[in-house]
């Protein structure tokens, strides 16, 4: 039976009840059993989509938007994505392996901006309503605890939206923005009203800010624009003064976490989310820009209130943005977070090696570091692997994997960068799109429409469900296809990865080795771009076996080592995954197809054909 929850928000923290509004859900035993996929909720699915036809590849011409300009503005602006659209695709979602669902931000947006990505919060204690209310957020949270799903939200505690104006210093008039400066701060000239004017007082709801605690100017930084977005050089990063803690974040006013006022403000609003929701887990925004002491002081009270109900393992993922695997997980643990989104390095190296671009060292080298005073191996249940994402921060060209790819088989290839996500450390997160192969880029940008480019990340944000903004161009058509050839790869793939069975736990909780190939005369090694990758997940007895064709245009065929301690000459390792089967094999995997193990040269060889960007998978 759904929870029935409280239909209005509190106005003021006072009124903040955080009793759990029904059964708590446990948290999963490890982070590292869940296949996350995040998705905006504003650009997901509104519920229509048996109202619109099915994207066509093949036809594509037929559903491109007639007036280029009218698209390109619908990107920037709020599309009609709901969270009972989210809750009508869970078949869909769990069809592809999904086990987490990873929702951008929910909550209350200013009505007269068109933050439609959730970073702009209005009302820290309400949903948007144009995503729907609070109690549809709740009854998806049930809806996935129901099918063994979990649900992680994103929250923001280090700024708020453009909720008031600064004071111009020369003129006097108000300013949505102004240039960063450390003193004196600036003066607020007055809150923002729902149409957009300044007043000095929020007056209704749609006004200023909201719970009314949140409309005390000293809650503020009031410093202007972040002026560093990173650490400078020979900067002490713990620095709570550091130029990259302070500033607003565009137009999105900073929070003053060194009150202690406001940090407990904000601890008491997501101790209240957990309770509304039930939901397992957090994605902390921005979180680097947080001072150290402030962030640990954050996650201890959030861990604390989630295990005092029931919520032992409940999941606090950060954003640190440094670059390694090892450096950022590192960075996290002393902010007391759980696990950190593979945010630089991680994505471009992992694209490039799939595109056949990179050496396999260097991406698998982000593996290769000790750290956390132990083995890399052990990075895995830190470390969330992304390989796209809504912001698109690693890369100075905002654009997804599939964007400008010049491999004939695209859709492969692009279901086997997130075949290299699923059976290497970490958890794995798959950004919305992916599984139809979306391009979005900036390339889409036509300067002859709109000559002052901005909001470039509007291009890497497509509507899954279509409507005036959907991918490719499109508009007027949908795009949850089950039987797109990449959303059936990632399927098969994830299956895999989610078996319960010693093959699923070693691809979960395996040893990552690289493994050496030999072509023809060759010696054994690790070889460049364009040849085959391979790597092991090791897991005490059992060995899984990728290996993949990094060449876009010419099959490749090699030998290619295993662990002879595991397995005796003649002995077999199973066929589990070829990205060459058949569409009713993908669904259905064939039994007895093998090969066979080999001892030669003083090694455990085994032999693998594969097509242009094809995969299989041994074990």
């Amino acid at each position: 039976m759904p929870t029935r929850i409280e239909q209005s928000a509190p106005r003021t923290l006072a009124e903040v009840d955080l009793t759990p509004r029904g059964p708590v859900h446990p948290s999963p035993v490890d982070w590292r059993d869940q296949i996350f996929y995040q998705l905006l909720p504003d650009r997901f699915s509104d519920e229509g989509e048996d109202q619109r036809p099915l994207y066509d590849p093949t036809k594509s011409g037929q559903y491109h938007a007639e007036d280029k300009a009218a698209w390109m503005r619908a990107g920037t602006r709020f599309v009609g994505g709901t969270i009972r659209g989210i809750q009508s695709k869970l078949d869909y979602l769990q069809g592809l392996g999904v086990t987490t669902l990873w929702l951008n931000p929910p909550w209350k947006q200013r009505a007269d901006l068109e933050t439609y990505h959730g970073y702009g919060i209005q009302n820290f204690l309400e949903i948007d309503p144009r995503f729907g209310t609070r109690q549809d957020l709740r009854d998806l949270v049930d809806a996935a605890h129901s099918r063994g799903m979990y649900v992680i939200l994103d929250v923001i505690f280090n700024h708020s939206g453009n909720n008031f104006f600064y004071v111009h210093d020369e003129t006097g008039s108000p300013r949505d923005s102004m240039p960063y400066r450390a003193a004196p701060r600036y003066a607020i000239h007055g809150w923002r009203s729902a149409t957009g004017q300044s007043v000095p007082v929020p007056r209704t709801p749609e006004d200023g800010v909201w719970p009314v605690e949140f409309q005390n100017p000293e809650w503020y930084t009031r410093v202007g624009q972040l002026s560093q977005w990173a650490a400078g050089y020979q900067e002490d990063s713990l620095n709570p003064d550091a130029d990259y803690c302070c500033g607003d974040f565009y137009d999105l006013k900073e929070l003053n976490l060194h009150r202690e006022d406001v940090l407990r403000a904000l601890i008491q609003v997501y101790q209240y989310w957990i309770a509304v929701t039930d939901c397992d887990g957090f994605r902390v925004d921005a979180v680097k820009h947080v001072p150290i002491t402030q962030a640990r002081r954050f996650c201890i009270a959030l861990h604390e209130y989630a295990q005092a109900i029931g919520k032992d393992n409940f999941l606090l993922a950060g954003d640190i943005s440094q670059d390694g695997v090892a450096p950022s997980s590192a960075a996290l643990l002393e902010r007391n977070l759980d696990a950190a989104l593979g945010l630089a390095e991680y994505p471009n190296r992992l694209a490039d090696l799939v595109k056949g671009i990179r050496h396999p060292n260097d991406f698998f080298a982000l593996f290769t570091q000790p750290a956390l005073g132990s083995t890399y191996r052990q990075l895995g249940r830190y470390f969330i692997a992304i390989l796209d994402d809504h912001d698109m921060s690693s890369r100075a060209y905002k654009a997804r994997f599939a964007a400008e790819t010049r491999a004939p088989n695209l859709a492969w290839q692009t279901a086997h960068a997130a075949g290299v996500q699923l059976t290497l450390p970490g958890i794995p997160a798959i950004y919305y799109g992916t599984e139809q192969a979306f391009d979005g880029s900036e390339a889409y940008h036509d300067y002859d429409a709109e000559p002052r480019r901005y909001a470039e990340d509007r291009y890497v944000r497509e509507a899954m469900f279509g409507g005036d903004f959907g991918a490719f161009g499109a508009e007027g058509c949908h795009f949850f296809n089950p039987d797109h050839p990449t959303y059936l790869r990632i399927a098969a793939i994830a299956r895999l990865r989610n078996r319960p069975d010693q093959i699923g736990r070693t691809l979960r909780r395996g040893h990552f080795y690289p493994r050496e190939t030999a072509f023809g005369e060759q010696s054994f090694g690790i070889y460049g771009p364009g040849e085959i990758a391979a790597w092991s997940q090791v897991l005490f007895d059992t060995e899984l076996l990728m290996a993949l064709n990094t060449n876009i245009t010419q099959g490749r065929r090699a030998e290619i080592t295993v662990d002879a301690n595991l397995h005796p000459d003649g002995s077999e390792m199973r066929v589990l995954y070829r990205s060459d089967w058949s569409d009713d094999e993908l669904r259905n995997p064939p039994a007895g197809q093998s090969v066979v193990v080999r001892h030669l040269y003083g090694r455990a060889v085994v032999q693998v054909e594969l097509p242009p960007s094809g995969m299989t998978i041994l074990g």
